[in-house]
């Protein structure tokens, strides 16, 4: 699965399929059989794509690409990524997609075209095309029937990523891109209730101090909102860029370190653990198909293979995610049982400055007349805070009995069936 540095990189690649941009100097166009070098910083190459299909879409503008990546010598076809160019500001039709389609939920392009008349004059006349969401999910669906046994994700970048979460939403699909605004009004009704269940597969960077990138709300729940080191001004225009994002050197997303970004660092975990879940069912697919393919079927071993496999993969997320939410909430509850401390400490000192001439005893007499006690303010909420951190913890032991069980089963159907052993090897 790639990286968030290779879907950055193709986000930004996606923009060499649009023809009209073929002048740049910067840019070499991108067309089908193209091979796309992801590099490190010291221009060291991390892996390569080739580009399997392009779209360039001259009467609503629309331009995407789909690429797999290469692996000896070969594309991989079992893995998909389709990304979507954004807005090129030199094109109308761009234009007037961010208007009628981002803003106004057209599923239409009303663009306009000269023709001659009977005049040695030209007239203008209106023309209705498709609107690019239209022909994105077309252009996705020609990737899914071509590729039928692929794992697909999208990407892209401001109105790319629209596009290519629409995409990933109506078919089911991971997604991974950047200041895109958010295309929830124009999905469908199955589409609105999978995003709803399936939160962890959509995911849009967006940059806190970009204007154009936070548009549109966040109805698909994709939004991760980073305050990068930049300030806030919603109007420069090296906010909404590609570049502005920072990648590890194991191609993850580098959020920094804030109080704005708390949020931002427990989503990016929870997508993590999502990625980590959808990696392992792609490995089953893969695993099903051979066994089809070998056998003309699955064997009954086979197929309990499978269903275990899958349960131990759920079982698997359900405990990591429920690891990441303990952890967290341990957090809290310290947290908390500290600024319990401090508070009482805070109430202590401000009774002794305000009734200097009275003892700690007459003091703590004082505050008792107010039912104000280190008891009830420090005390007994503690002791609940220790109660829900050891239930926590037990709650801990029984997922992790449980996928040691799910584990063992696993390993004695693998020793019953030498055949499957083999298979597996």
């Amino acid at each position: 699965m790639p990286t968030d540095n290779e879907y950055n990189y193709l986000a930004d690649k996606a923009y060499a399929v649009d023809s009209k941009r073929e002048k740049e100097n910067a840019r070499i166009p991108v067309k089908k059989g193209s091979i796309l070098e992801v590099t490190d910083k010291d221009n060291k190459i991390i892996n390569s794509y080739e580009v399997l299909k392009v779209k360039d879409n001259v009467e609503n503008g629309m331009q995407a690409m789909a690429v797999a990546p290469i692996k000896n010598g070969k594309p991989d076809t079992s893995q998909v990524v389709i990304a979507f160019a954004g807005t090129n500001a030199d094109d109308g039709l761009d234009i007037l997609t961010d208007t009628q389609t981002v803003g106004l939920n057209k599923d239409t392009l009303t663009t306009s075209v000269e023709v001659p008349s009977n005049s040695s004059k030209t007239e203008t006349h209106k023309k209705i095309v498709d609107a690019q969401s239209v022909t994105a999910l077309q252009f996705a669906d020609e990737i899914r029937k071509k590729y039928p046994n692929a794992s697909i994700s999208t990407t892209g970048h401001s109105l790319g990523e629209y596009l290519a979460l629409l995409v990933a939403a109506e078919n089911k699909w991971l997604n991974v891109g950047f200041n895109g605004p958010d295309p929830y009004g124009i999905l469908s009704n199955e589409a609105k209730e999978w995003v709803k269940n399936n939160p962890g597969w959509l995911t849009n960077f967006r940059n806190r101090g970009d204007a154009i990138g936070n548009l549109m709300g966040n109805g698909t729940g994709a939004e991760i909102k980073i305050s990068l080191a930049m300030g806030l001004n919603p109007l420069k225009g090296a906010f909404h860029n590609l570049s502005t994002w920072k990648f590890d050197d194991k191609g993850r997303l580098i959020i920094p370190k804030n109080d704005y970004n708390k949020k931002a660092i427990q989503q990016e975990s929870e997508r993590q653990l999502m990625q980590q879940f959808v990696m392992g069912m792609v490995v089953l697919q893969e695993l099903k198909a051979k066994f089809q393919a070998s056998g003309g079927g699955l064997s009954t071993n086979e197929k309990i293979y499978l269903e275990d496999s899958q349960a131990l993969a759920v079982v698997q997320l359900a405990s990591s995610e429920f690891e990441l939410a303990m952890t967290n909430t341990i957090k809290i509850y310290q947290e908390g049982m500290l600024d319990l401390e401090k508070l009482w400490q805070k109430c202590v000192s401000k009774a002794r400055n305000g009734a200097s001439d009275l003892s700690h005893g007459e003091i703590m007499e004082m505050l008792n007349s107010v039912d104000c006690t280190e008891s009830k303010m420090v005390t007994l909420p503690n002791e609940e805070f220790r109660e829900k951190i050891a239930k926590a913890k037990q709650m801990r032991e029984k997922f992790t009995r449980l996928v040691s069980e799910i584990k063992s089963k696993i390993a004695e159907l693998v020793q019953r069936d030498q055949e499957l052993a083999r298979q597996l090897e």
